[in-house]
């Protein structure tokens, strides 16, 4: 890797246009025109944006008291179709609508500290608590429900004990709120009855279970890797297949609210969650915290230092002639 990066505020092919533009206004005298070079050539290299690595870069972050919990329904169903609008010319599923609303949550709560536990034929800790919002959007992105042949049906008590632990987790560590984001469209399909999350509640200060889909549901598709190709997800138990269709289950994330002692939204868009987001704020202290990390600083200021000296001598050099 190299030691210097350049990160242009202008696009450089446009720069060159203007600077040599400005190259072209000839002033009169040699040295006039020298100090309109050197003006030229060091605002193409404070467009430039020049940085250097170094491990000394000053960051302040904020810190949050809160611990949140994000656990995200990683099944088949939540590739289903019936969801507004397209994500790279295809039709958006409520998966891509879900990771939206997670980019959202920790936007708006920067500097808790968030675990990311996903569930389908098993379940995962994707990621263990951490206030890196670029390993959490790097670990969710990272995302993808199984392949139809490797499913075996939508099961959400598999994440009940995982989700248990890292509640007691959280308060056991005693220096936060702990809240509980619940991402899932509700449906068990594999005969299973929904267990009664309370056991595991106490302890759960804000937060919601989230609902995707729609009462008339969608079809689904995903991408085997192994065939290379978009596969539609079939209805295997009657001969001729049909396409599958998945349906919210609004009834089995009414009754999670219920058992976790937090609200149920049926997801629309991201904003829905700005009330649930504005309580759990009242509840928790921030405060600033300073560290040197390794990364690129900025250097283009040493280039106005001179910029400056000689628009200043311009400056005067006019005024005495007049």
């Amino acid at each position: 890797m190299s030691n210097v990066a350049f990160f242009p505020i202008i696009p450089i092919w446009l720069m060159t246009i203007i600077c040599a533009g400005l190259l072209c206004i000839k002033r009169k005298g040699v040295m006039p025109y020298v100090r309109q070079v050197l003006m030229v050539i060091i605002l193409f290299a404070i467009n430039l944006r020049p940085m250097y690595i170094s491990s000394e870069i000053k960051v302040i972050r904020q810190k949050l008291n809160c611990y949140c919990i994000i656990v995200l329904d990683d099944t088949l169903s939540m590739m289903a179709e019936d969801v507004e609008g397209f994500e790279e010319d295809r039709p958006r599923t409520r998966m891509d609508r879900a990771k939206e609303d997670i980019d959202y949550i920790t936007k708006n709560l920067v500097g808790a500290k968030f675990c990311i536990i996903d569930f389908n034929n098993d379940v995962n800790l994707i990621c263990p608590f951490t206030d890196d919002n670029k390993y959490l959007k790097d670990s969710v992105d990272a995302i993808k429900p199984l392949v139809d042949y490797h499913a075996t049906g939508t099961n959400i008590n598999v994440c009940k004990k995982l989700l248990g632990q890292m509640i007691n987790d959280a308060k056991m560590l005693n220096d936060g709120h702990v809240v509980v984001f619940f991402l899932s469209d509700g449906e068990n399909t594999d005969d299973h009855r929904l267990d009664n999350f309370s056991d595991i509640a106490d302890g759960i200060e804000g937060g919601a279970i989230m609902g995707y889909g729609t009462a008339k549901g969608g079809q689904m598709h995903y991408f085997d890797e192994l065939h290379n190709e978009e596969v539609l997800v079939e209805d295997k138990r009657d001969y001729p297949y049909q396409p599958a269709i998945s349906k919210i289950d609004e009834k089995n994330l009414k009754s999670l609210s219920f058992d976790l002692g937090i609200e149920y939204i049926h997801m629309d868009e991201s904003e829905d969650l700005d009330e649930t987001l504005d309580k759990i704020m009242t509840l928790l202290d921030a405060e600033t915290e300073e560290s040197k990390e390794y990364g690129y600083a900025d250097v283009y200021y040493w280039f106005v230092i001179p910029l400056a000296a000689l628009v200043a001598y311009e400056f005067i050099s006019v005024k005495r002639r007049t």
